[in-house]
């Protein structure tokens, strides 16, 4: 290991424990040679710092991309903007939230020459430290989150499993083992879960890994495989996205449509009294509508 990475909204830096500032620069000088060489970018040696400390200023342009990228004792750090849509007087590179303010085609150029900055640096020997490190070093733009995936070579977007795998620290190498046993499926079994006794749902019936339950998100109705998780929860699986619940959360639904599609706090009464606002408006559609909902409510 060379030293670690800091990734936060457009800016990627690299941090060194020891300064050797002759390597760190070769390594910096390295990183935008694969800017201009293979990514297209014009790069020289920026014009608005003094002279005698420019050779450890640069800056870059790629038709309306732009970075600017600097070298300073055990650290040298990229960090792309844009001129286009912006607001700070003196320039897009002083803006807050700079990846936001960037048009939708331009946030995506820029996600994709990020992660060949990130991947550069992977191959240098710099590391991400913390499995949580999207989270952890302040990502705040949801279009970002693929540039971390990118840059460390993953290619299991969408697989949930992979995705639990990979938070439990566990490569999909049985023979090593892992911190579950697992079923057929590949996910862990309830007994090496242990949490989730006993396995019943809101009725008192019996959950098994695989089963169709339904439960409540964010008061919608949710419809999903069921799997065995840590902390007494279950994943709800639905179309590449899952949520986790208790037991007591899960139930059986033969009638989907009978069931509000949302629940919202003090719905009962809510809908008590539009009902009486409906009837002394003499308003007997409404009064009709809901009364059909206070019947799926009650």
């Amino acid at each position: 290991m060379i030293g670690t990475i800091n990734f936060f909204e457009t800016h990627i830096g690299a941090w060194e424990e020891t300064v050797d500032e002759p390597a760190i620069r070769g390594r910096l000088k390295s990183t935008l040679a694969r800017l201009r060489e293979h990514r297209g970018f014009r790069i020289g040696q920026d014009e608005t710092v003094p002279k005698i400390i420019r050779q450890h200023y640069y800056v870059g342009r790629k038709g309306d991309l732009e970075f600017k990228a600097n070298l300073s004792g055990r650290r040298f750090s990229i960090e792309f903007f844009q001129n286009v849509n912006i607001e700070n007087p003196n320039g897009g590179q002083y803006d807050f939230r700079k990846f936001d303010r960037m048009p939708r085609t331009m946030q995506l150029a820029c996600a994709v020459e990020m992660s060949h900055v990130l991947r550069k640096l992977l191959e240098l020997g710099y590391v991400l430290q913390g499995r949580k490190q999207g989270r952890k070093q302040g990502i705040t733009s949801a279009g970002l989150l693929p540039v971390l995936r990118h840059a460390q070579g993953r290619t299991d977007e969408g697989d949930l499993l992979a995705a639990f795998n990979r938070s439990w620290n566990f490569d999909g190498d049985w023979a090593r083992g892992g911190r579950f046993d697992r079923d057929e499926s590949g996910w862990p079994t309830l007994e090496s879960v242990g949490s989730c006794y006993p396995a019943v749902d809101r009725d008192g019936e019996a959950i098994a890994s695989g089963d169709v339950l339904f439960c409540r998100h964010h008061g919608r109705l949710f419809r999903g495989v069921v799997r065995p998780a840590p902390n007494d929860q279950w994943a709800v699986i639905s179309n590449g996205c899952s949520i986790h619940v208790t037991g007591r959360e899960l139930f059986r639904c033969e009638n989907p449509s009978g069931e509000l599609r949302r629940v919202v706090p003090r719905q009962k009464e809510r809908v008590r009294a539009e009902l009486e606002k409906a009837l002394k408006a003499n308003a007997y559609k409404r009064v009709e509508a809901l009364a059909r909902v206070a019947a799926r409510a009650a």
